[in-house]
């Protein structure tokens, strides 16, 4: 069977850690190690007191300043002696048997690159996630094709890109990952940020791989570069959405949209240059055609003018439509009612 290893990267969240903790290693199948990244948390998280919990199956790594969460995840996959990668939140939990569930699928066909969790949603914003994000999955499946294999299990081939484009709902952020598909992954993306940005080596690509919605970048690379994905639509991974996150709040939405359309920009640069993308470069381009028009959309309700001004132009250069006049008009007297309510007659 394949030996798994965990990985959590943590910062300045230390009671929701030992809960993850403890949920990783409360598995039906235990997992090989747990390997906890410190990203400058202050105070340090205390080696000492893991060990004295949980004994020498959980590893800890620390950095001092923060790297970020997509490279403190790097750290822990290239210390990770497991066969299997996944990887938990410090403020989320796993169902107590979500590793064999994704395991066992991984041990019984070779073929199979990587497996994505369905995802529950707990504490006092759980509605709505429950409501948005099994739909969302539910559409990735259907736009791309996916095989049923049992119940509430799908199998993708070739086209999970098709369905993740537009779209990474929360259960394919959440996956157990072969320990060459997960780098094959990575480095993918890392080749992309280096042809996009004319970069010399993987560690200035990497440099750049920061900020929020790094799962959902990774998914698509994933949607690229992976030969055959399942996905477990019943929920294996437990969210907390008691506001706790930042990235989940509202006024991250602005970060979320300049970082959505960087992502989709960094994308598309690579598909123009990149000769093996020659057949899905029409299709990404059209992505980040839509991303700029739903950033002006939703700029012009926040009130971010200019800011939309500039997504709707860029958006309008890609792939000009009649729903960017439509939506220029609604910017238009966005502003003008803008105006005269702060010069009043």
């Amino acid at each position: 069977m394949n030996a798994i290893s965990v990985i959590i990267a943590t910062l300045n969240r230390p009671a929701l850690l030992l809960e993850a903790v403890q949920s990783a290693l409360e598995q039906t199948r235990s997992p090989l190690e747990v390997i906890v990244i410190d990203d400058g948390s202050d105070p340090p998280v205390d080696a000492q007191a893991l060990a004295r919990q949980f004994g020498d199956r959980v590893r800890l790594i620390r950095n001092s300043p923060s790297q970020g969460l997509a490279w403190a995840r790097h750290q822990g996959v290239e210390a990770a002696a497991g066969d299997c990668i996944v990887h938990l939140d410090d403020d989320d939990l796993y169902g107590p048997d979500a590793l064999s569930r994704c395991a066992r699928l991984l041990d019984d066909d070779a073929d199979l690159d990587m497996v994505f969790m369905g995802v529950q949603g707990f504490g006092k914003s759980a509605a709505h996630f429950n409501q948005v994000h099994p739909a969302g999955a539910m559409r990735v499946v259907e736009q791309s094709q996916a095989r049923t294999l049992t119940d509430g299990v799908f199998v993708f081939d070739r086209d999970l890109v098709h369905g993740l484009l537009n779209q990474v709902p929360m259960p394919f952020q959440r996956v157990m990952a072969r320990r060459e598909a997960w780098h094959k992954v990575s480095q993918l993306r890392v080749n992309a940020y280096r042809r996009a940005f004319g970069l010399n080596s993987d560690e200035q690509a990497r440099a750049l791989i920061r900020g929020t919605l790094r799962d959902s970048e990774w998914a698509i690379y994933a949607g690229l570069a992976c030969k055959k994905a399942a996905l477990i639509a019943e929920p294996l991974y437990l969210q907390r959405c008691d506001g706790q996150g930042a990235s989940s709040r509202p006024a991250m939405r602005r970060t979320h949209i300049r970082q959505t359309t960087s992502i989709k920009s960094v994308l598309d640069q690579f598909a123009q240059l990149d000769s093996s993308m020659q057949p899905l470069r029409h299709r990404i381009r059209q992505s980040l055609a839509q991303t700029h028009f739903d950033a002006a959309y939703e700029l012009i309700d926040l009130g971010f003018h200019a800011e939309a001004l500039t997504h709707l132009r860029d958006g309008a250069r890609l792939s000009l439509r009649w729903g960017h006049l439509k939506l220029l008009a609604k910017l238009g007297l966005a502003v003008a009612t803008s105006s005269a309510s702060r010069h009043p007659a």
